[in-house]
């Protein structure tokens, strides 16, 4: 009974000695003088539209054709230079005395599509030029790139006039899940004839993609020559070489497929966008390559209270497309925030976002808007960069500094694309080359940056 009795007496000590009061708790750990005061502003960015002429043009997937711009009334044009892996091993043609006449009986480039933007029916037409000229591994070749230093313009090899659908096949063929939508453009035989004596007069050619590209096929330059209103979104470009089997007769194929071991870049042609950036009531992102949005930030008015900044959230609205038209642009779908000096070493150097230089972030299209929620440490690194440049150079100046560096409190933003791993992660960020298009709200209207910064404050 005793001992029952001072167990109680203990819980009846312990029940007394706890406060479910939290009240002081933060201020426990906080100099007794001291206390956090914290801060709520808001600073005002400003944005104008950026005309650009060209982007980083090497890519998976490669684009075809021509689209009156309704905004601009600007014709856009994609065409495409690509160039072909060969299997490592040189395993590509059968034995001779299996190919009957060791000839091909076709030789074919054959583009292959999931999508396209525009009209299903249109005429379009296109033309294939051989290289002269390699790509060469390891240089950066941008949109805007010059096909005539790198092939024959004095005459095409194959022409071609397609539609995006293929009505000549039966609809049982258009409608099966299986079918891989595709414009097959003959190329003259005697290609696929020299390849087949090539690969038996010198095997060590069809070894690697780098011997066959020197040695056998420096690639193809893809011209859209005619048609207005389709683009086709190309996943992969084929190279076939039919041969007829010597004892059965069956037809069988060598493909040399265009992929990322191998270099293929676009060439896009879009002017006549000066009217849409001079326009300041809006600021503009228009791709593959047309208008960025180009953000000065107010780094100076947020860091004058010397505070510490703990977020700093920027949203940009979106305006809704007033153009009434069949073939609408999309919206672009991930947004790359990045210092306007560093974007292009950003795409050429395969840069991940750093959440100090650059973020992204996804649009949101119930609020139709796109937010990013804290760039916090962007700010303070820009700050902090020219303060040390002032430290290591005494006898200069804010002004001299901002002479030397025009750019340092801009960022633009960038419509891109991601690539994802198998467990989902990004593992590169790609210019957005699909035709997009989206006005946001900016210009003469400034862009909110609400800022949440903390103090100790003597109490």
């Amino acid at each position: 009974m005793k001992r029952s009795f001072i167990y109680i007496l203990i819980a009846l000590v312990c029940c007394i000695a706890c406060d479910d009061n939290t009240g002081t708790l933060g201020n426990s750990i906080t100099p007794g003088a001291d206390s956090i005061d914290i801060k709520t502003r808001t600073y005002y960015a400003t944005t104008r539209s950026l005309a650009v002429d060209s982007v980083l043009g090497k890519t998976g997937k490669v684009y075809l054709g021509r689209f009156t711009d309704p905004e601009t009334d600007a014709i856009f044009e994609a065409d495409f230079i690509a160039q072909f892996n060969c299997a490592e091993g040189g395993n590509v043609f059968p034995p001779a005395d299996s190919i009957k006449g060791d000839s091909a009986v076709r030789t074919e480039l054959r583009l292959f599509f999931t999508s396209f933007f525009g009209d299903s029916i249109n005429t379009m037409g296109a033309e294939v030029y051989q290289l002269q000229e390699t790509l060469q591994e390891g240089e950066t070749y941008y949109t805007n790139i010059d096909p005539t230093q790198y092939y024959d313009p004095a005459g095409p090899i194959a022409s071609k006039v397609y539609t995006a659908i293929d009505y000549t096949l039966e609809d049982s063929e258009l409608e099966d899940s299986e079918h891989y939508a595709n414009v097959c453009i003959p190329l003259p035989n005697e290609i696929g004839n020299e390849m087949i004596k090539l690969y038996r007069s010198n095997p060590e050619f069809f070894e690697n993609a780098t011997n066959f590209i020197q040695n056998v096929c420096p690639g193809y330059y893809v011209k859209s020559t005619h048609g207005d209103g389709t683009v086709l979104y190309i996943d992969q470009v084929s190279l076939n070489i039919h041969f007829q089997d010597q004892r059965t007769d069956s037809i069988y194929v060598t493909q040399f497929v265009g992929s990322e071991e191998v270099l293929q870049t676009n060439r896009f042609s879009n002017q006549q966008v000066s009217h849409l950036v001079a326009d300041s009531s809006c600021t503009y992102l228009k791709t593959p390559a047309g208008i960025f949005t180009e953000v000065t930030l107010p780094v100076d008015d947020i860091m004058a209270e010397g505070d510490s900044i703990n977020s700093a959230k920027i949203i940009f609205t979106r305006y809704n497309n007033p153009t009434d038209t069949r073939y609408q642009f999309g919206t672009p779908q991930t947004l790359l925030m990045v210092r306007k000096g560093e974007m292009s070493a950003f795409f050429e150097k395969n840069k991940l976002t750093d959440n100090i230089s650059s973020y992204y972030t996804t649009y949101n299209g119930i609020y139709n808007r796109y937010e990013y929620s804290n760039i916090a440490r962007l700010i303070v690194h820009c700050y902090n960069e020219r303060m040390s440049w002032l430290q290591e150079n005494a006898d200069k100046t804010e002004a001299d500094y901002e002479a030397v560096h025009p750019e340092w409190n801009k960022v633009v933003l960038v419509p891109v694309t991601t690539i994802i791993d198998s467990n989902n992660n990004i593992v590169n960020f790609r210019h957005d080359l699909s035709l997009n298009s989206t006005r946001l709200v900016g210009g003469n209207d400034k862009i909110e940056i609400k800022v949440i910064s903390s103090s100790f404050k003597a109490e």
